[in-house]
């Protein structure tokens, strides 16, 4: 015994080496990164002196334009008012010709909708701006008849940097809008050489001089995205703008964990006159540094460590482990594949060991009345997941992502575009006046045994009875198509069957329709119930409701219509554009004439391709070819309803 102490204790003195040589490992990682971190910190106190000095500049080449601007703009006003022609009248050599007479790079005209109606930038025509800050800002520039500036901005196609002033004309419903390359600008000025030195040299020098530092640029924010100053063209990704915006500081690692990239944004006014209306931007500051220093240090007293532990460490290992494995791993190896083989189903599994006077024996014991327990209890879950299955369909959880009843919770939902289908017997209340409840249930119970594998073959499942109603869902359109058919034809042979065929045939109405609908568990904690919410159900259950108004089995509406793989391999054509009860937009319904006797199914077959191609000229709003293509399909087919419902919405 004390042999196999002394081995253990051997063990214990490697695993306590490998602890104590990580945490003086971490030790100097933790020494070196705080000293790193400190000399970073002064690299970054460095660089914002530069990144202040350039947005100085920025922004005192911004007020010189604006000053520009403001002495030119009333100058091209008065200049178009004396030719006496209107914007949209100039030509695009018209437009270049003044922008060179005043040293302006692009003329804009914006009107009341936000529009570029005119400009001698190719790009920029007919450009619509969003809605949103500065669209408030030019709504303040309508008709004030002075200059107005938003501050230095990137254009939205090439990034580069501009600065654009506007001028609201008294009595005019639009606005000049001029731009300058404030770069452009700079380079041609008469410190050019300065210019180059801030946009190509004072950061990339920080990079070459300071081993730390691997890159730096700047970036103003608009609505277009987060543009480099430095680099035209070049962007930062939306979610990590949405971050910088939120936060006004970021860091991010690499993979690797050696770079580190820091995002810290300031916000910078525009220049505005009092009282004018001043929009705001972000100007970001990228700065990306190397910080494998303690890592390197690390790793280097982690590798010297490791190397005496590999000269002694497998002796002990070896020791130990023979120990180990015969008093302790093996009986735990053998039960593990015992527990292994009960998990995979094996519940006459045999356990070792269990003659075993000590903890191993105990296990081996415990073990051998878990099995007998869950063996019990495996029975009963599955007999109680069969009688669940029955009120909460299989296909019900894995839409919401739940493999179990059991892992369901109040609130799980999910959004998806499925199809729906809703069917209801005719003049049931009346039909089961003449029953006695219990023959009211039975005859409901056959009817739905008739109707439940119909769907389930289709590919549907059933989400709810509603009565004698049926409520359906499939994931495919044509699946649920095809299940509307069939639960018609499986009602000619339950009709059939009925006391046979001596009781009053039913009939039953069908209605599908397809969009996105939310699955999900409501209730409360101690009663939940799986339902479907969405406008695209109340619309099927609309639909099957006009099957009685148009005295037809199966109606589809046209969205349906329009996720089906193949119309045309159905006999489908539109009865009626309707706007149903609780809706304001109209939608298309589809006749489905497929079980029509031989002549009508001829017959309609030969006007659907007309009807079809009027409610199609209605979408465009083409009245007059609609009404000729329904005039036609009623003289293809006389006193057709569809043909009659539909030229009536020709007005």
């Amino acid at each position: 015994m004390k042999r196999k102490v002394g081995l253990f204790l051997l063990a214990v003195m490697a695993a306590v080496s490998l602890g104590a040589m990580g945490v003086a490992s971490l030790a100097m990682y933790r020494l070196v990164s705080d000293k790193q971190v400190e000399e970073i910190r002064k690299l970054e106190s460095s660089l914002s002196e530069r990144f202040a000095i350039f947005e100085l500049m920025l922004s005192g080449e911004h007020a010189a334009i604006v000053g520009h601007m403001e002495r030119v703009l009333p100058e091209i006003a008065a200049d178009l008012a004396r030719t006496g022609r209107e914007p949209d009248q100039l030509s695009v050599a018209d437009l270049d010709a003044l922008a060179s007479r005043y040293g302006v790079q692009h003329i804009y005209f914006i009107d009341r909708s936000y529009k570029v109606f005119q400009t001698n930038l190719a790009t920029d025509l007919n450009l619509v701006l969003p809605k949103g800050e500065f669209t408030r800002f030019l709504d303040s520039v309508y008709g004030q008849g002075r200059v107005m500036n938003d501050g230095i901005d990137l254009s939205v196609v090439t990034g580069t940097l501009r600065t654009y002033s506007y001028l609201g004309l008294v009595g005019k419903d639009y606005i000049i809008e001029t731009s300058t390359d404030v770069r452009r600008r700079l380079a041609e000025g008469l410190f050019g050489w300065m210019s180059k030195f801030f946009f190509e040299d004072i950061f990339s020098d920080a990079v070459r001089s300071n081993p730390y530092v691997k890159d730096v640029d700047i970036y103003l924010i608009n609505a277009s995205g987060a543009w480099s100053l430095l680099h035209v063209g070049k962007k930062l990704p939306p979610a990590l703008v949405e971050r910088i915006e939120a936060s006004r500081h970021e860091r991010l690692a690499d993979a690797s964990g050696r770079l580190v990239t820091v995002y810290s944004a300031e916000e910078t006014k525009a220049v505005s006159e009092p009282g004018q209306p001043a929009g705001t931007k972000l100007v970001v500051r990228q700065i990306t540094y190397d910080t494998g220093l303690a890592r390197q240090a690390v790793i280097h007293v982690f590798l010297a460590s490791l190397a005496v532990l590999l000269v002694t460490l497998p002796v002990v290992f070896w020791i130990a482990s023979r120990l180990l494995h015969r008093q302790i791993l093996d009986p735990l190896l053998n039960l593990r594949g015992e527990a292994g083989a009960i998990a995979h189903g094996n519940l006459e599994q045999t356990i070792a060991n269990t003659d075993r006077r000590d903890e191993i024996g105990q296990l081996a014991t415990s073990f051998a009345a878990m099995r007998d327990a869950v063996r019990r209890t495996i029975t009963d879950l599955r007999n109680t997941n069969l009688s669940i299955e029955r009120f909460v369909p299989r296909a019900f959880l894995t839409i919401i992502g739940k493999p179990s009843i059991v892992e369901v919770e109040l609130g799980d939902n999910q959004r998806r575009n499925m199809t729906i289908l809703f069917s209801d017997i005719r003049n049931f209340t009346t039909l089961s006046e003449t029953m006695t409840p219990d023959e009211n249930f039975a005859f409901i119970n056959a009817y739905l045994q008739c109707m439940g594998p119909v769907i389930r073959a289709n590919n549907g499942f059933i989400d709810k009875y509603i009565g004698d109603a049926i409520m359906a869902l499939f994931e495919s359109a044509d699946d649920a198509l095809r299940a509307g058919l069939a639960m018609l034809e499986a009602l000619d042979g339950f009709n059939g069957e009925r006391h046979g065929g001596r009781s009053t045939p039913i009939r039953i109405g069908v209605g599908i329709n397809s969009g996105m609908l939310m699955m999900g568990t409501i209730g409360e904690k101690d009663r939940m119930d799986g339902t479907v919410i969405f406008d695209a159900v109340n619309l099927a259950a609309r639909v099957e409701d006009l099957t009685k108004a148009y005295g037809v089995g199966l109606l589809l509406s046209q969205h349906t219509w329009d996720q089906l793989a193949d119309p045309r391999a159905y006999d489908l054509r539109p009865i009626d554009i309707v706007v149903v009860k609780g809706k304001s937009r109209p939608v298309a319904i589809y006749e489905v004439f497929q079980r029509d006797a031989p002549d009508l199914r001829a017959a309609k077959a030969r006007t659907r391709e007309l009807l079809q191609a009027g409610v199609e000229a209605l979408a465009r709003q083409d009245g007059v070819a609609a009404r000729r293509f329904f005039e036609r399909g009623l003289v293809a087919m006389p006193a057709d309803v569809a043909a009659a419902n539909l030229l009536r919405q020709c007005g």
